[in-house]
C-alpha cells in the first residue's frame, strides 16, 4: 500500500519538535500515563501474594514507568533514597572505624531498614502527623492491645521506646538508631566513641590481644540488636495491625543505582534491604517493592558475597522485565496516535501508516526492532530521531530513517559507554578492536596484530584497572595470557552489554544478553564461534554488512 493510500484523508504535517516522549519516566509526564502499556509486570508487582517484589532489568526497560504506576495506587509509601540521610553512616565518627576493623554491620543494616519501614508503614495507616496525634495513637493503642494479648512484650516494649517518635521523617529514623548504636557501644565496651575509635584503629598502641578482646565485644553488642524484638514487630504488624485482605500497602523505592551513599556502604544496605524484603513477606497485605539495574544486582551479590551465600535463594523475588515485539509495537503506537491527535488530527494514525512498509526488502517494524535491546528508550530513541529529520513532510522516508539512523548509533555507543561504566569503564577504547569488521565473524577473525595494538595502545599500565578487558590485555602482553583467552573476556564484555551475539557452534541457538537466556560459559566461546554485531552500533562501527 503506498504512503498516500495509508493516510488517505489525512492532512498533516510532521511539525518541528515533534517528539513521542523523553528518555527517562521523569521527564516523561506527557506520555507516560496515557501511554502505558501493560506487559503482565504491573499485576505481578500489585499482586501481595506474588512472591517478585525486586524490578530488575536495564536502563530503558521502563522500571521507574512501573514505579510511577504503582504510585498512583492507594496505600503507597515512596521512599527516596537521598532523602535518608544515609551518608549520615559514612560520616559517622564510629561507623566507618567499624568497617575497617573488620565488624560486621549486616545485621546493623537490616535493623535499619526494619526499623524504617515499620514506621513509614504504621504512620500510613494510622495518620502519625505529628507529636501529638502520635502520643494519642501510643497510648489508646498499646492500652488496647495490652487487654487482648500480653504474649507481644517485645513488639509492645518496641512501641514504647521509640513509638513518640514516629511521625518525624525518615531520616530521623537513621540518625536515631545509629545514635543508639554509639550508646550501646559505649555501655557495653566501657569506652566512649573516642577511646572506641582510637582502640579499633590500625595504628592503636592498645596491644593485639586487648584489640581482639574490644573487637569481639563490639561484634557482640551488634549481634545482639533488636532484630529479635522487631522479628516480634513483624508478626505484630500481620496479625494486629494489616489484616484487611481489601486493604493493601506498598512502599516502593526507586533511583538506588544513584549515587545517594558512598559506593561500598551502597551495595552493603542494598544487601541489607533484599534481606529485609524478604522478611517482610510475613505481612501478608504489605509489600515493599524496589526497582534496580540489572548490572547493580549483580554487583550487590557479588561484592558482598559470604560463606553460604546462595544466590537463588533470591530468585523468588526477582522479576526481570523483558519485552517482546508485540508489547513494543504496541507502546509506539500509543505514542504516535497520542502525538497526532494532540497536534494534528483527531483521526488515528499508526506507526505503519507514518514509516514505509519495508527498507532493504526488510519489513520497518523488524528493521526497528533489530536496531534496538528490545527496550521502550532504544525504540523512542529512533523513533524520535526519524521525526526529527522529518520536519515539515507529511511522513517519514527510507532516506530520512537513514539518516537517523547514523545519529542514533552514535547516541547508543554513547548511552551503552554510560551505563557500563562502573563495570567496563574503557569500553570506548575496546570497540576499536571490532570496528569496520563484518557483521557477522568468527572469533578467530579477531588477529593477535589487532590484540597486539590494542594491548600496547590502551594497557600498559593496566595491572590494576577496574576494566576486566584491560587487565586480561595487560596479562597478555605480559606473556601470561593467550591471544584466545584474551578474546574469550573481550566477548563475554561486548555479549553483556549488548553489542555482540554469539553462536558457540553449529549446534547452538544465537544468544544475546537481553534475552531470556544464560551467558555462554568459557568453554562455550571457541575460536571456531561465530559472533554478530548487533544492528544498532553497525553505523557508528563502519560494519561491513554482508546480505
Amino acid at each position: 500500500m503506498s504512503k498516500k493510500d495509508k493516510l488517505a484523508g489525512i492532512n498533516f504535517r510532521i511539525r518541528k519538535g515533534a517528539s513521542i516522549g523523553e528518555p527517562d519516566a521523569e521527564s516523561d509526564v506527557r506520555f507516560l500515563s496515557p501511554c502505558f502499556t501493560e506487559t503482565g509486570d504491573l499485576q505481578t508487582l500489585l499482586d501481595c501474594s506474588n512472591s517478585h517484589r525486586i524490578l530488575v532489568g536495564r536502563t530503558g526497560t521502563g522500571k521507574s514507568a512501573l514505579v510511577y504506576k504503582i504510585s498512583q495506587e492507594e496505600n503507597v509509601i515512596e521512599i527516596k533514597p537521598e532523602s535518608l540521610s544515609l551518608n549520615y553512616l559514612a560520616n559517622s565518627d564510629i561507623i566507618p572505624v567499624l568497617v575497617n576493623a573488620g565488624i560486621k554491620l549486616d545485621i546493623f543494616y537490616t535493623l535499619l531498614w526494619r526499623h524504617v519501614f515499620t514506621v513509614e508503614l504504621l504512620k500510613k495507616k494510622f495518620k502519625l502527623t505529628n507529636e501529638d496525634n502520635t502520643r494519642s495513637w501510643i497510648a489508646s493503642f498499646l492500652s488496647l492491645l495490652k487487654t487482648r494479648d500480653k504474649t507481644k512484650e517485645r513488639a509492645l516494649s518496641y512501641l514504647r521506646d521509640w513509638g513518640e517518635k514516629f511521625w518525624q521523617e525518615t531520616e530521623y529514623r537513621i540518625k536515631e538508631i545509629t545514635h543508639t548504636l554509639e550508646e550501646r557501644l559505649s555501655t557495653d565496651t566501657g569506652l566512649t566513641s573516642t577511646e572506641l575509635s582510637l582502640a579499633l584503629k590500625a595504628e592503636s598502641k592498645i596491644g593485639t590481644e586487648n584489640k581482639i578482646e574490644v573487637v569481639h565485644k563490639v561484634q557482640k553488642v551488634i549481634n545482639n540488636l533488636q532484630i529479635k524484638e522487631l522479628s516480634d514487630v513483624l508478626t505484630f504488624l500481620s496479625e494486629e495491625v494489616f489484616t484487611d485482605s481489601q486493604q493493601k500497602y506498598y512502599i516502593i523505592i526507586d533511583k538506588l543505582d544513584e549515587n545517594w551513599v558512598d559506593d561500598n556502604l551502597r551495595l552493603r544496605l542494598i544487601r541489607a534491604l533484599i534481606e529485609t524484603i524478604k522478611s517482610f513477606r510475613c505481612i501478608t497485605n504489605v509489600k515493599i517493592i524496589i526497582a534496580l539495574r540489572l548490572d547493580l544486582i549483580q554487583s550487590v551479590f557479588e561484592k558482598t558475597r559470604d560463606a553460604g551465600f546462595q544466590e537463588e535463594k533470591y530468585q523468588s523475588l526477582l522479576l526481570h522485565l523483558r519485552w517482546n515485539k508485540a508489547n513494543l509495537i504496541e507502546l509506539l503506537n500509543k505514542r504516535i496516535e497520542l502525538l497526532v491527535s494532540e497536534q494534528y488530527t483527531s483521526k488515528t494514525i499508526k506507526l505503519a501508516q507514518l514509516f514505509p512498509d519495508s527498507i532493504n526488502k526488510v519489513d520497518f517494524i523488524d528493521y526497528l526492532l533489530t536496531r534496538t535491546l528490545y527496550r521502550p528508550r532504544d525504540a523512542i530513541a529512533f523513533i524520535n530521531e526519524c521525526l526529527r529529520r522529518s520536519e515539515g513532510k507529511g511522513s517519514v522516508t527510507v532516506q530520512s530513517i537513514r539518516e537517523a539512523e547514523i545519529e542514533y548509533s552514535a547516541q547508543r555507543i554513547e548511552y551503552l559507554t554510560f551505563e557500563w561504566l562502573n563495570h567496563y569503564p574503557k569500553l570506548n577504547e575496546y570497540l576499536t578492536i571490532i570496528e569496520r569488521m563484518k557483521s557477522k565473524f568468527k572469533l578467530s577473525m579477531i588477529t593477535k596484530e589487532k590484540i597486539d595494538n590494542f594491548a600496547l595502545n590502551y594497557a600498559m599500565n593496566g595491572e590494576h584497572s577496574p576494566d576486566p578487558v584491560i587487565r586480561a590485555a595487560y596479562t597478555y602482553i605480559n606473556e601470561n595470557m593467550s591471544p584466545h583467552s584474551f578474546i574469550i573476556t573481550l566477548t563475554k564484555a561486548l555479549y553483556t552489554i549488548g553489542i555482540l551475539g554469539i553462536k558457540a557452534d553449529g549446534f547452538s541457538p544465537t544468544l544475546w544478553s537481553y534475552s531470556d537466556t544464560r551467558p555462554p560459559t568459557d568453554g562455550q566461546i571457541k575460536p571456531t564461534s561465530t559472533v554478530y554485531i548487533h544492528s544498532m552500533v553497525w553505523s557508528r562501527l563502519g560494519i561491513i554488512v554482508e546480505n
